[in-house]
């Protein structure tokens, strides 16, 4: 790892921030903040940093007592005035004793803090009575005092253990020792503190309550930090990913920049995609008067999963109702019926067409205002796509089913408008087409939340339209506009419309009709 220049010149600020501008069109609305780990400072990111900043504004921050940042008594003090030094929003990515600090400061300022990545970073480095999957407190011990009375001889030891399992533990280890001895030279030398701060910070409550999006990786064979923490963490929170790195130590970051690069990359276009739910809710709500006359392939899809649905006693559940066309079709088969939608507009709308005796809810499919284990069937069509965290979404379903309940999903694959998609692609690189989940992701999800996968089957229905633009009338009556966080914030010209419609014509066929695709999965769970 070789060293950036020095920064030789004192901080203006108590803490040093380093601003480094996206090389080419910055693809994230926010900075991404990284904050260290204890013995090293700011360049310790450099082995990422060729990736990173390739669409991506940073903003690299020196530890209190490393590189040219002040020391401060305490960890809160040290957050409030770097929240006085960063933007109003941004995403943070934080390296063991960084990573633990990111981690609380993203617990007291959740609404700044777009998004959270972790390396190497335990809830609690110590083993406490309520989680042991941590070092131990003899042993922590006896490392502050060995730093106190031998630093130099301590760092030495502390690289070795770094660097410990790593698949590239020989060229790790040289590099780590030359970063962290021209770290200490570099710096006030004021270790201990921050050293203290990592014995002492306790973020498992902390953790349990994040509901920002998080990535959280840990080395399998890291000597500081056991690859046990993972199961500890994930069943704390499921909406946080956590995911065990084989081979790596306890800085995969400088071991494996590739491999971490790709898995921030993946969460950061994961987050960035998501869908704006409010968009979602007011869209659809406008829509909800004129929805039913152009809902033919909805109606189809839907039809087709509802012939699976089977009679029980019990609660059904009509997830993302939208206009209650499925409602009373479930009400032939169940005595009790739920209708329950994100947008106001189309449950109003609902309650005045359907006639019934039906339970009409307004809420978020990622938190049900139901009781556990209160349903005794889930019908779903074409809802659960606009769901950005799908850990949450299939949590929820499996808190509020009841023993052998059944679940009926329909939902879009991401080849769904993939015309439209390509076609958009030859004008600009901004996001014209919502962003929907792969099988993969939607299995992933399932198996984590205990639920069973009974059947799942996906087809192709392409419908086929003279006009493009009878296309693009279709989605804006539909009300299913573009909704992800990457789409342009500005109008569209009339000239990228025109280049938008050419591109389009190369998908005409043989029958001179230009094709739509909707790629429907149909899911049969049970609990």
């Amino acid at each position: 790892m070789s060293a950036l220049p020095l920064i030789s010149t004192p901080p203006v600020e108590p803490i040093a921030v380093r601003h480094l501008p996206a090389r080419q069109a910055c693809r994230y609305p926010e900075p991404l903040v990284l904050l260290h780990g204890w013995g090293s400072d700011s360049r310790s990111w450099e082995a990422l940093l060729p990736r990173l900043h390739e669409n991506c504004d940073l903003l690299l921050v020196d530890l209190p007592g490393f590189g040219d940042s002040s020391v401060f008594e305490s960890v809160d003090a040290f957050i409030e005035q770097l929240l006085v030094q960063l933007p109003q929003r941004f995403m943070l990515l934080g390296w063991s004793l960084g990573g633990m600090l990111a981690t609380r400061l993203a617990a007291l300022q959740p609404q700044r803090v777009s998004a959270l990545i972790t390396l190497a970073a335990n809830l609690s480095f110590v083993q406490r009575d309520n989680w042991t999957a941590a070092m131990a407190a003899d042993t922590f011990s006896e490392f502050c005092g060995s730093f106190s009375s031998a630093p130099e001889m301590t760092l030495k030891r502390f690289s070795g253990l770094m660097s410990q399992g790593d698949k590239n533990a020989r060229p790790l280890l040289k590099s780590l020792r030359e970063a962290t001895q021209s770290s200490w030279q570099h710096s006030s030398n004021q270790w201990q503190l921050p050293l203290q701060w990592l014995g002492e910070l306790d973020n498992i409550k902390s953790f349990s309550t994040l509901a920002m999006a998080g990535l959280h990786l840990l080395g399998r064979e890291d000597a500081l930090v056991p690859c046990g923490a993972a199961e500890g963490m994930q069943s704390l929170n499921l909406r946080q990913q956590v995911s065990v790195l084989a081979g790596s130590g306890h800085a995969p970051h400088c071991s494996d920049a590739e491999q971490v690069w790709q898995r921030i990359e993946d969460f950061l276009q994961s987050v960035h995609y998501a869908v704006d739910k409010q968009k979602v809710a007011d869209s659809f709500g406008k829509a909800a008067h004129n929805y039913d006359s152009v809902a033919a392939v909805q109606r189809q899809i839907g039809h087709r999963m509802m012939e699976q649905v089977q009679s029980c006693d019990g609660l059904a559940l009509d997830l993302g109702c939208g206009t209650g066309y499925f409602t009373p079709l479930l009400g032939e088969k169940f005595s009790c019926v739920a209708g329950l939608d994100l947008a106001q507009g189309m449950l109003s709308y609902a309650r005045e067409t359907r006639s019934g005796d039906y339970l009409w809810l307004c809420g978020d499919a990622e938190n049900l205002p139901l009781a556990d284990h209160s349903v005794s069937a889930v019908f779903s069509s074409l809802a659960i796509q606009w769901c950005a965290d799908l850990p949450a979404l299939f949590s929820e379903l499996k808190r509020v089913i009841r023993p052998g309940g059944k679940l009926y999903l329909a939902t879009l694959g991401p080849d769904t408008l993939k015309e439209l998609r390509q076609a958009w692609s030859n004008v600009d690189n901004y996001t014209h087409v919502n962003t929907f989940a792969s099988k993969e992701k939607l299995r992933e999800a399932i198996s984590a939340s205990g639920l069973t996968l009974d059947r799942f089957h996906g087809e192709d229905i392409v419908l086929q339209y003279d006009e493009v633009r009878q296309l693009t009338y279709e989605l804006k009556t539909l009300g299913a506009h573009n909704m992800n966080h990457g789409q342009s914030a500005g109008l569209t010209g009339r000239q990228r419309v025109i280049k938008f419609k050419q591109a389009y014509e190369q998908f005409r066929n043989e029958r001179q009709k230009l094709p739509a695709t909707y790629q429907a999965y149909y899911l049969e769970l049970s609990c």
